[in-house]
């Protein structure tokens, strides 16, 4: 075995280790735009039944949520605003990866 075929197949490798991590990234991206999601309309569900409403604005005022109404709202914020960019980000390592390959 020559250095250039030892080269030949270091690349070949390379290739299919870039394209496996390529493609398993943008699996991640897409099932973690899906969850956020998920994640998003379950606390945006929670918030509308424990947070709003007569009750909700009185167990705020006194405080008796201790918080928790303001953090699911930020979380749900959070979440809003990465979804997109997991989304975007999962199909450009896919577009890679097609490429590698």
């Amino acid at each position: 075995m020559t250095d250039s075929d030892s080269e030949g197949i270091i690349k070949q490798i390379s290739r299919k280790l870039a394209g496996t991590l390529g493609f398993v990234l943008c699996a991640v991206g897409i099932l973690g735009f899906l969850v956020a999601g998920f994640a998003i309309d379950y606390i945006d569900g929670e918030l509308e039944k424990e947070c709003e409403g007569a009750k909700g604005s009185i167990v705020q005022g006194v405080g008796l949520d201790e918080g928790q109404c303001d953090e699911g709202s930020a979380t749900r914020d959070l979440l809003a605003a990465i979804q997109y960019p997991l989304l975007i980000g999962g199909v450009l390592c896919g577009l890679f990866a097609a490429k590698v390959f």
